[in-house]
């Protein structure tokens, strides 16, 4: 009787165990606790902007507390500048047009797809390099 007892006790702490994965759970909890989420979703223009600055604060912290020599704070100062100064712009110029920030953002995310190419005729779209449209039959031009 002791024994069955103790079968069914480890039983129910396996199935206890096992529980979020025989649920079929997502890890999202688990991965919006272990990430910075804000740095997944930023714009990659703001991250680099803010990654730029960033680097400049550090170097200020680093300065003031010896890390540096004058001479590498200098150095680095001036390669953080010109990239905090570069970001910047490429942040403004993307406000100044976000339907046009919005495009590039697209064609950055977007896959590769070579060998897409529609038909002139009829806009269909061809599957392989064939030379005629599958939908309408005209010649397609390579």
């Amino acid at each position: 009787m002791a024994i069955l007892a103790g079968l069914l006790l480890a039983l129910a702490a396996v199935l206890v165990v096992l529980e979020p994965i025989l649920r079929g759970t997502t890890t999202a909890p688990l991965a919006a606790l272990l990430s910075d989420s804000d740095d997944d979703e930023m714009d990659p223009v703001q991250r680099r902007r803010d990654l730029a600055l960033a680097a400049l604060k550090e170097i200020e912290f680093d300065r003031a507390t010896g890390k540096l020599s004058d001479d590498d704070y200098q150095r680095l100062q001036a390669k953080y500048s010109a990239e905090a100064v570069e970001a910047l712009r490429a942040a403004d110029h993307a406000a100044a047009d976000p339907v046009e920030h919005l495009i590039a953002r697209a064609k950055a995310e977007r896959p590769a797809r070579a060998g897409r190419r529609f038909c002139t005729e009829c806009g269909a779209r061809r599957e392989s390099s064939r030379a005629f449209c599958t939908e309408c039959g005209s010649r397609v031009a390579a």
